[in-house]
């Protein structure tokens, strides 16, 4: 009973902004490992994009897929290594070869027999020509073939391959970059409506930490960067504003009787409304992660790659909610405010200099505090007592007036 004490006191004096110097650390710590880990690969392999791990959608390349039942079951590591060896082996007619750079297992962990067991090997394509690309692969799936005359199936191969050429790969790319773009600016639009532009900057700022983030973590998983990856980037990117969009609320709702007046404490409002969610934020996300995890346990390997990304988009997600969005907020608002009441104060400064100015019975020009004495014949000046003399009759000034300056009398007088 005294730990479950100690930990309602904790989560009821929690301040976020307590912490938010850690909280924005650790994100950027993240995006400096997933950095060293993209040089490193890249470095060691001779291509970046391996670093990256960009699936063939994106970077244009071949899946072949290869069915040995319970042959692969078996001797796995056996049967891969054949393969790996028997596809890069073959060259094209310029002499080019493929090389291997991802292998999929696509059979359960731990299965002991499954007739349909098979792997898939992707490479990237050595020529932007789809005769030449065609002609390579034929010459693989006939080297592949020969590793395994025993296996006749007339109905279906038990080789298939899928290509991509680069230009596809490239209108994909750009297709799945507007799709995100557009729907952040939609988001942005909604909140700017809803809330202030303040918010909408701040629950956009949260949105990208959430890309780059699950971006960053996809790269130090090793999973792997293809279209299954953008949509759970969009899919992500839906959830965590909704969680964001709440907290907001709340602070609107505690904002809404302090406007007009000096110095909000606006981290303690984001504190307040950050404790107040922070409960629904966690258990929402919970609850749809235990679906995601038992999908990318039991699923197969393309769900897999849909629903790991997923998982880390949705740890990304609330993360930013609740540490990062609200602070972020606070510190937005605060230099709004600071920024209003600069223009307030040059306006009002403006408007009492315009109406001090009055004119006397020569249409002489008076400002406050500007008259100074010189008696000393040095260059300072000592303000005087404003003088404000009405003109006689309401006589107004005849003519375009022309200005000099006196050093005795700072006023401005008519020549």
């Amino acid at each position: 009973m005294k730990n479950t004490g100690n930990f309602l006191n904790a989560y009821q004096n929690f301040k976020v902004s307590k912490i938010k110097a850690f909280t924005f650390a650790l994100p950027a710590l993240i995006v400096v490992i997933a950095l060293c880990v993209i040089i490193g690969i890249g470095a060691t392999t001779g291509d970046y994009a391996n670093g990256v791990n960009i699936g063939i959608d994106f970077q244009g390349g071949t899946m072949l897929t290869v069915t040995l039942g319970d042959e692969l079951i078996n001797n796995y590591d056996e049967n891969v290594n054949k393969i790996v060896d028997a596809i890069e082996n073959c060259k094209d007619a310029n002499g080019n070869s493929v090389t291997v750079s991802y292998i999929q297992k696509l059979f359960e962990p731990g299965a002991t027999s499954d007739p349909e067991a098979a792997v898939t090997f992707r490479y990237k394509n050595v020529s932007d020509d789809d005769t030449v690309i065609n002609e390579l692969n034929e010459k693989i799936i006939a080297a592949v073939d020969a590793l395994y005359p025993d296996i006749v199936n007339d109905e279906v191969n038990f080789i298939t391959y899928e290509s991509i050429g680069a230009t596809a790969a490239q209108d994909l790319l750009s297709k799945a970059g507007i799709a995100v773009a557009v729907s952040t600016v939609l988001i942005l639009i909604y909140i700017v409506f809803r809330f202030t532009p303040v918010s909408a900057f701040a629950a956009v700022l949260a949105l990208l930490h959430d890309v780059i983030l699950t971006f960053a973590l996809t790269v130090i998983c090793r999973v792997q960067i293809n279209t299954s990856f953008v949509a759970a980037i969009i899919t992500i990117i839906a959830y965590s504003i909704n969680n964001t969009i709440i907290i907001f609320d709340r602070c609107r709702e505690y904002i809404k009787p302090l406007k007009g007046q000096k110095n909000i404490d606006y981290d303690a409002i984001g504190d307040t409304s950050v404790r107040e969610n922070m409960r629904r934020s966690i258990f929402t996300t919970a609850t749809t992660m235990i679906t995601v995890v038992f999908l990318a346990i039991l699923g197969s390997e393309s769900i897999r790659e849909f629903c790991v990304p997923i998982i880390l988009g949705l740890l990304a997600g609330v993360y930013s909610s609740v540490f990062l969005a609200t602070p972020m907020w606070a510190a937005f608002s605060r230099t709004q405010d600071k920024i209003m009441a600069k223009h307030r104060a040059g306006v009002a400064y403006a408007s009492a200099s315009k109406s001090a100015a009055v004119a006397d019975e020569d249409g002489e020009i008076m400002f406050p505090d500007t008259r100074a004495t010189d008696d000393d014949d040095d260059d300072t000046f000592e303000p005087q007592k404003e003088v404000k003399v009405k003109p006689k009759n309401n006589a107004k000034p005849k003519g375009k007036p022309i200005y000099k300056y006196s050093k005795k009398n700072t006023t401005f007088k008519k020549k």
